[in-house]
């Protein structure tokens, strides 16, 4: 095998010029490349507006409060004890696997032991005189409660899925409104909650959070230690410290975007409210949905106009009486935009097709960029699927597939490259939407079963390598099934089993990109000290 992986030259896919400007850009340290907010793409802004924007969110004291270098390393210090203690003292109730897991996350982010704080532009909302809103986000994949976090967020998962409200993507959401007769009274609403993350009150969360784990330990769920859990879910909401640049901040309220278990935790705590609000109408809510901080709904309206306005005022009223969280409305309409999916009553039904954001700029990738063929062949037959899937009418499939395949053709493939891929993938989507429910599960299950007799092969990719035939004819001669010699899976291990892999799967990872050169989470060592530019 590795005489076949020789080092050789490769061939540049960038112009001598281009390779230039982009060195230009990378040294400029004036110059940031952060995302946007919804993937609208990258933006480019000066090192000032960006840290300027950034601490907008950071010197809010009643989210955030400053720590000096010293006072946060001694935190991580009694971070670092009380996870090693809550292990000790729960090892009981917890896996193995947990355990390991958890203990291998607080080693492996000793060194860098923070949270990273960066923001993502919204430039899908208007601008203000200060310019574009910003998201904060607080990624904690370096932090020491990241291990800790993941296990919290496996065990409020199955949690939040219980919830009468939850659903769990937009496939899901179009089969539950497809079954809906809509009576002809009947409108559209949809509400979002006004920096949901931010406005959650931790001492309120916790509580609340915290008696419904303890009333349905036992009874509704059997997959919790409630002690153990609750425990956890302290540990990784109050600890949640911060670098951003030289600086250092811990978050005293709210709850951080970027934290392994928000999303379930956000799901759980808000639909604590609605299990008690909604009992009182059913009369007017027809349908009700709400995925974390985004609800859509069908409110069945009254006859009297001024009566109806009345119940209306009163429902967003109550919804909003959660320990400060902020829901903005919608108008009731007959059509609506929710997520990526525009929905309209037609009739006693409802339609629906795609939401594409203006400001969406579809970086596919390039035809030219250093990749396998899988990438394309697999963006190409998602996207199909996608929309076969969510789009009512054959005229918005025809319609959303035209408009995806101009746009690749934009980003440089060719029509020969792409036609047939295109057909191929229309009719997986054509045969995948023939099945009923029962065939598809047991078509994945089938695919299932195959992959837990696969072993991998993890590869960077690199264009000039040898290829993945040429690698799967090497498994297969030496290994798999070897001339003369036993195949693979009739050997048997040291138990005496058969070993149960029957194929390869070539895993291929990318190099670092373009994103990776310049979209820059952490900022230390570019510009100015970020200290500089507080009192």
């Amino acid at each position: 095998m590795r005489d076949i992986f020789r080092r050789r030259k490769a061939t540049p896919n960038l112009l001598p010029y281009q390779e230039t400007t982009l060195r230009t850009l990378q040294n400029d340290t004036n110059l940031l490349f952060p995302d946007t907010d919804k993937g609208l793409g990258p933006c480019s802004v000066t090192f000032d507006q960006y840290v300027a924007d950034a601490l907008v969110h950071l010197t809010d004291t009643t989210v955030f409060t400053r720590l000096s270098t010293e006072v946060a390393w001694d935190a991580t210090d009694t971070i670092d004890q009380e996870i090693r203690q809550w292990l000790s003292s729960h090892k009981r109730v917890i896996d193995t696997d947990a355990i390991r897991y958890i203990e291998n996350h607080l080693h492996e982010n000793r060194k860098s032991p923070f949270g990273q704080f960066y923001i993502l532009y919204k430039i899908h909302k208007p601008p203000t005189p200060r310019g574009y809103p910003t998201r904060p986000v607080c990624s904690d994949v370096s932090s020491l409660p990241h291990g800790l976090g993941k296990w919290v967020d496996t065990q409020l998962q199955p949690i939040a899925r219980a919830q009468p409200s939850y659903f769990q993507d937009t496939y899901c959401l179009k089969q539950l409104l497809s079954a809906i007769d809509i009576p002809p009274n009947a409108l559209l609403f949809t509400a979002d909650a006004k920096s949901m993350y931010t406005n959650i009150r931790t001492g309120p969360a916790l509580e609340h959070i915290s008696k419904l784990l303890r009333t349905e330990e036992g009874r509704t769920f059997h997959h919790y230690d409630a002690t153990a859990l609750i425990e956890a879910i302290e540990i990784v909401f109050k600890n949640n410290i911060l670098q951003f640049g030289d600086t250092y901040w811990r978050q005293i309220s709210g709850t951080g975007m970027g934290i392994a278990p928000a999303p379930p935790w956000a799901t759980i705590y808000y639909a604590i409210h609605e299990n008690n609000v909604l009992p009182h109408w059913t009369s007017q809510i027809l349908f009700y949905r709400r995925f974390i901080d985004d609800i859509i709904g069908i409110w069945v309206c009254d006859e009297c106009t001024e009566r109806n306005n009345t119940l209306w005022a009163q429902f967003t009223h109550s919804m909003q009486q959660w320990h400060g969280l902020e829901w903005e409305f919608s108008p009731l309409s007959r059509s609506c935009q929710y997520m990526d999916l525009t929905l309209t009553i037609s009739g006693r039904t409802i339609q629906s097709t795609l939401f594409e954001k203006p400001q969406n700029l579809y970086l596919y990738l390039p035809p030219h960029s250093s990749h396998p063929k899988g990438p394309l062949q697999s963006l190409i037959y998602g996207n199909i699927l996608r929309i076969h899937r969510l789009c009512s009418s054959p005229r918005e499939v025809h319609k959303h597939t035209h408009s995806f395949f101009h746009r690749l053709i934009n980003r440089g493939h060719s029509t020969t490259t792409l036609t047939p891929l295109f057909r191929r993938a229309t009719n997986n989507a054509l045969t995948y939407m023939s099945r009923s429910k029962d065939e598809r599960d047991t078509h994945q299950q089938t695919k299932q079963s195959k992959t837990d007799h696969t072993i991998f092969l993890h590869l960077q990719y690199h264009p000039q390598d040898p290829t993945a035939r040429e690698l799967q004819q090497i498994w297969q001669e030496t290994i798999a099934t070897p001339p003369n010699d036993t195949p693979l899976s009739h050997l048997q291990n040291i138990d005496g089993i058969n070993i149960p892999i029957r194929s390869l799967t070539i895993a291929y990872s990318r190099p670092p990109n373009l994103r990776n050169q310049f979209s820059i989470r952490n900022i230390e060592n570019r510009g100015r000290a970020v200290s500089s530019y507080l009192p």
